[in-house]
This record gives C-alpha cells, structure tokens and sequence, in this order.
C-alpha cells in the first residue's frame, strides 16, 4: 500500500491495513500519533540529509512578517527540536 503522503501513509500505518509505514520522524513525535505505536529511525547514512528552509519574500504582509520573526525565537527553535528538527545556529 503506497500513501500519497505521509499523513496517508500513517493513516494506512494506525489503521492496521499496513504492517508499518514510512513516515515523518516530526509526526511520529507528535501528540497525535507519539504513544499510538512504535517507531525506529532510518540511519542517517542511509540517506542523504533533507535540507528545508524558509523564505520570507519582499512584499509579504504582516501575518508573514510576524511568522518570520516568530519562527527566529528561541520558543519556536525549542518546538521544532521537541519534534525532531536539526536546526542551523542561529
């Protein structure tokens, strides 16, 4: 059974129509699906690292512009590290 995403994939996963899935290690973490299961880590050697960002265009509104600046906090850093994110030094 092959999911269109990982929120798919972990559905089929949960629902016991599958064996297991591949998921995100951030939704293993989360509070919906972390005491619901086990899970294990694929190897980092396995696999070369998936390098995210984020952008902040010219001409965002403010909603943007407080995200931004929000996703800069040491309290947003902390949720995302509680979720399993390697974050760069700020």
């Amino acid at each position: 059974m092959l999911g269109e995403n990982v929120s798919q994939a972990a559905q089929f996963a949960l629902s016991g129509n599958s064996e297991g899935g591949i998921i995100a290690y951030s939704l293993a973490l989360s509070p919906q699906l972390k005491t619901r299961g086990r899970y294990a880590l694929i190897p980092a050697d396995w696999h070369q690292p998936l390098r995210q960002r984020m952008v902040r265009l010219k001409g965002a509104g403010a909603i943007a512009e407080d995200f931004y600046a929000y996703m800069n906090t040491e309290k947003a850093r902390a949720i995302m590290r509680d979720y399993g994110f390697s974050l760069p030094e700020s």
